[in-house]
Formats: structure tokens, C-alpha cells, sequence
């Protein structure tokens, strides 16, 4: 889906339609539908449409008709481009009205403009015209016209994924250069759960605290918390945890553990007696539910491991929550891609995250919001910007490659990747250039 390198076909759509249904549609039949949803009508928006319309790649266009589509100058202009490039197409009417059924419909509501719009529309399409109600879509019918344009479903290959792992390549710089960079957002949610108990004694779960360093920076100072015991899947970063940060502190203890074992709560909670305490009053977790297959089975699993006053913060990442500018549309498509390769991670996962706290039954849910930006930014913070939100990237399809090595689309996508982002480190020491980067943190309550 919006791969422009690969054979696609043109979607031309109001940017006021709901096309969800329609794009999960082509998601799961395989077709690389390439859509524009951000760029505003204007002369940049021309051009690129020209460069959509133009290309080689470009199999052919599906019009995507409702009342607000067959009045828009900025839908004309896409008619006429299809037309002058000499495109196949295909009607697909999203309310179940062909045109002379949306005429009747918007009959003296359209200025004498519109209507000129709506002539010019129809007009560009003689009677013998492949169009269809989208009651009466179906995959069998996508299918046959775009076997006629040429157009096959993209392979569905199916890549050996590399599971999450801070001992990936540059991975434990990355994260304590980034641990770094969100201890006053933690620390601001950790200090408001804290606030909340009127007592002392207090334990910490930490979910995913990889080699200790985070845990101990966010609760070292905590004089009101006894005992903080992380655990983690990577028995490496558990051991060094233990020679580091429970050698100089004894309240933290840490264990090799992985979250999606059918025993966990069985374990946790031996885990929990062994360190004298019966349930733990705050869990904590800091990127690590993006990178389970099922998060909200663990949030309902956790009941059964805290106190009935207890509290839990999680923070997570959402690519959608990176924009820049200019060079925006190749961000989105970035992130795209790579959410196609890497997919044993959430990058939405951030939006997701009062949902899945509301629907495992939490309550008093808060959600807190850190924005960081290049506004104001020397060329060394621009560069840490880039190294903890796109940078890592890379080294993570090289360990995809490891494991899929005669992969040549892998291979191919790879070298895209690095073209990609050294126009965006290129981009980072501009300072023109626009950047942010918003996370988030959800607290909630037991009951």
C-alpha cells in the first residue's frame, strides 16, 4: 500500500469520505493502492498528482464517487489528468448513487460553479463506462479489473522476524541516550502515581526494563518505594542489570521473564514472594507493549499481581505522532514501509493505549503527552532527534536481512531505506527543516 516503486493504482477520493473499509479492503487482497490524504489542493499538490498519474508504475485509477467527489475542482483536475495520460479506470460509487442519482441529490444545493464541475466530470466518461455501487463491490470483481490493467496482488512473503532485542546492533546506545531524553516525562507521571498513596513500603513492577539503567534512574530516589524488581525477556541484559544495579542498591532485583508465558502470573507471583512482597502497588513499562502480540491480554493478566489501590504507567511510541516539514509525504512513507518489514512490533500503538487500558477495566485513566521538536535546536540535539526516531531503522532491516538473505526485496527495500534516511540526517542539520516527535503515557488505577 503507497509503495509508488511498485506497480499501483491511483485512488481518487474527497478527502471527506470515510475510505477505511476500502483500504483494509486492498490491504487484505494484496494491491498497492497509492492515495494522497495530506497534501492540500494547490500547485504542489498538481504536480504531485501529475507525478501519480504519469508514471509508468501507475496501472490505472479507481474514482471513488459521493456528493462532496463530483463537485471538487481538485477531483476534475485528477479526471483530466487520467484522461490526457491515458489511464484505465474504474467508477466506484461510495453511496450507491450513480450520477444521475447524486444530480438528483444535490439538486439546488450546487452553485453555478459546482454544476459546471459536475457536467465536466460526467462528461469524461461516455456510457460504456466501468463503474459499480459499492454495495455491489467485491473482491472478485476487483480482482478481474485489475487483472485487465496488469495489476498483481503483491507477494505475501512471509519474512522471518527478528524479535525485539536491546542487544541489537547500536540498540543499548540508542536507548540509554534516549532513557536520557524522557526522564522528565516519566518522572512527571511516576511522581503523580506516587502521590496517590497515603503510605510507604511501596513496590514497583518494571515490565520490559531491559539492563536495569532506566529502572534505577526513574526510582532510585524514591525514599517512599522499598522494593523495585524488573523483568525482562533477554537474559544478558537481566544478568548485567544484577552486576549493576542490584549490586549498589539492594531494593532492585531483577528476572529473566517473558511476558507472553502462559504461566506469567504463576511466575510473577513467586517472583513477588521471594522478595517478601504480596502484590505490587505500581507497574511500570517503557516501550515494551508495542512489542507484544496481544498487550491487552497482559493488561488484564496484571490484576492478578497488584494491590487493590495500584496504579499503572505506560509509555508508548506511535509513528503517526512524527511530522515534519517539508519532505512530510516521504516521512509518512517511510514509516509505511517500514511498519511492513518490521512488523513484530506496534507502530500505532501509542493511540491504542486508552482503549486497551478502558477495555481491560482500568479506571481513572490520564494520558500525558511529551512533544520534542527541532524549534530552537542546535545541530547536536537535531542529530539525537534523528538518531532515536528514524536512525535506528536501518540497523534493524540489516538484522531482518541476516535472517533473510536471499531476500531480494528485502534487499531492495534495504537500499532504499539508506538513500531514505541520509536524505533525512541530511535534512536534520537544515536548519529550515521542521521535526517533532510526540509520546505518550497512560496512567490508570485497579478500581
Amino acid at each position: 500500500m503507497n509503495d509508488r516503486n511498485s506497480d499501483y493504482v491511483f485512488l481518487s477520493y474527497s478527502h471527506n469520505a470515510d475510505i477505511k473499509e476500502l483500504l483494509a479492503l486492498f490491504e487484505a487482497l494484496h494491491y498497492n493502492i497509492v492515495y494522497d490524504d495530506s497534501i492540500s489542493y494547490g500547485e504542489k499538490w498538481d504536480m504531485n498528482v501529475r507525478r501519480y498519474l504519469k508514471s509508468e508504475k501507475c496501472k490505472g485509477v479507481i474514482f471513488l464517487f459521493g456528493e462532496d467527489a463530483v463537485i471538487s475542482h481538485a477531483i476534475q483536475r485528477e479526471v483530466d489528468l487520467t484522461m490526457l495520460f491515458r489511464r484505465k479506470h474504474f467508477l466506484l460509487f461510495l453511496d450507491n448513487k450513480d450520477f444521475a442519482e447524486l444530480r438528483e441529490s444535490l439538486s439546488g444545493r450546487m452553485s453555478g460553479e459546482e454544476e459546471e464541475t459536475f457536467d465536466i466530470i460526467e462528461d469524461s466518461f461516455p456510457e460504456e463506462r466501468i463503474f459499480v455501487k459499492m454495495r455491489d463491490l467485491s473482491p472478485a470483481k476487483l480482482k478481474q479489473v485489475f487483472d485487465e490493467w496488469g495489476l498483481r496482488p503483491e507477494e505475501d512473503e512471509q519474512l522471518v522476524q527478528v524479535r525485539y532485542s536491546s542487544r541489537l546492533s547500536g540498540e543499548k546506545e540508542r536507548l540509554d541516550s534516549q532513557q536520557r531524553g524522557y526522564y522528565a516525562f516519566d518522572k512527571k507521571a511516576l511522581d503523580l502515581v506516587t502521590a496517590t498513596f497515603d503510605r510507604d513500603d511501596l513496590c514497583v513492577l518494571d515490565l520490559g526494563c531491559a539492563n536495569g539503567a532506566l529502572t534505577y534512574s526513574r526510582f532510585c530516589e524514591e525514599t517512599r518505594i522499598s522494593k523495585v524488581i524488573g523483568v525482562d525477556c533477554n537474559a544478558e541484559d537481566i544478568e548485567e542489570a544484577k552486576s549493576v544495579v542490584g549490586a549498589k542498591d539492594a531494593r532492585f532485583a531483577f528476572y529473566t521473564l517473558d511476558l507472553e508465558s502462559p504461566d506469567l502470573i504463576e511466575e510473577l507471583n513467586a517472583i513477588l514472594r521471594q522478595n517478601g512482597v504480596e502484590k505490587a502497588d505500581i507497574v511500570f513499562s517503557a516501550l515494551t507493549l508495542h512489542h507484544l502480540k496481544d498487550p491487552s491480554l497482559l493488561l488484564l493478566k496484571l490484576y492478578d499481581v497488584m494491590s487493590d489501590e495500584g496504579k499503572i504507567v505506560v509509555r508508548g511510541s506511535d509513528d503517526g505522532g512524527k511530522l515534519c516539514y517539508p519532505r512530510s509525504e516521504l516521512l509518512r512513507e517511510l514509516m509505511d514501509r517500514y511498519g511492513k518489514i518490521v512488523s513484530a512490533s506496534d507502530r500505532s500503538n501509542g493511540r491504542k493505549l486508552y482503549s486497551q487500558l478502558y477495555n481491560a477495566g482500568y479506571v481513572d485513566i490520564k494520558m500525558l503527552y511529551s512533544v520534542v521538536d527541532t524549534c530552537g535546536k542546535d545541530r547536536r540535539e537535531r542529530e539525537w532527534l534523528y538518531k532515536v526516531g528514524l536512525a535506528f531503522r536501518l540497523s534493524r532491516i540489516d538484522e531482518m536481512l541476516a535472517c533473510n538473505p536471499d531476500n531480494e526485496r528485502l534487499r531492495a527495500e534495504r537500499d532504499w531505506f539508506e538513500r531514505t534516511l541520509t536524505e533525512f540526517k541530511n535534512a536534520f542539520a537544515d536548519r529550515s527543516f521542521w521535526y517533532c516527535n510526540t509520546s505518550y503515557i497512560a496512567i490508570a488505577g485497579v478500581k
